[in-house]
């Protein structure tokens, strides 16, 4: 399992800069069994935090540590299996949902 330092540096070595300019939201991440924490984007700046946000735009809770890794892994295609399969529950902007490929890439 992971813990959430280690969560934390695999957000911020996924996240690209970038893709997220212009771009402001907080998601709040829960995963089943193990951890609740919430990133910030404010144009271009990723900010992780543990706990829960207060007024997130989108709230994600995976099924395991290994859907939520899929999903931010830029896999457009092992992200849209993991909402069809339930694996990966929406709550909230479903458009800042579909941005997040853009926001985060598999490390090199």
């Amino acid at each position: 399992m992971a813990s959430f330092d280690e969560l934390k540096a695999q957000m911020e070595g996924s996240f690209v800069a970038e893709g997220a300019t212009g771009l402001e939201a907080s998601i709040q991440i829960n995963i089943e069994g193990l951890t609740n924490f919430f990133i910030d984007i404010n144009d271009g700046n990723l900010n992780v935090e543990e706990g829960d946000h207060s007024d997130p735009k989108l709230t994600l809770t995976f099924d395991s540590y290994e859907t939520m890794e899929s999903v931010f892994s830029g896999d457009q295609a092992a992200a849209m299996q993991a909402f069809m399969t339930g694996k990966v529950k929406f709550d909230g902007d479903m458009t800042l949902g579909q941005k997040l490929g853009s926001v985060f890439k598999a490390p090199e």
